[in-house]
């Protein structure tokens, strides 16, 4: 069967600020979901215009490690410069993390044609 979008991956777009509280409701329902529908690849948009303060900043990097738990890739869209410098001066480690500022591009590292 070809691999497609539906297959086995799943896409959340942030389109509005994100603030504590909504940032450990997506944790908490990213991962229910994630289980829910076994895709095995996340890419989490954060190109939507969003402002992203330093407890969002870590509780972001908090999905992406709960989703490996899990058996999850993830993949951050389109991450901010400022996002960028306050992962960083938190000291997060991005090591692992693939990051990308293209969807196109994000589809063809995971392999799949749009």
């Amino acid at each position: 069967m070809k691999e497609t979008i539906a297959n086995w991956t799943m896409q959340t777009s942030a389109d509005r600020d994100i603030d504590t509280e909504r940032a450990k409701f997506i944790m908490e329902s990213t991962l229910q979901q994630s289980v829910k529908l076994g895709i095995s690849h996340l890419i989490i948009d954060l190109s939507g215009g969003i402002m992203v303060d330093t407890m969002v900043s870590y509780q972001i990097f908090q999905v992406i490690v709960s989703l490996k738990l899990i058996g999850v890739q993830s993949t951050l869209l389109g991450i901010r410069p400022e996002a960028a410098q306050t992962a960083i001066q938190l000291g997060i480690d991005f090591t692992d993390i693939i990051t990308e500022n293209a969807l196109v591009k994000v589809l063809n590292i995971i392999n799949i044609n749009p």
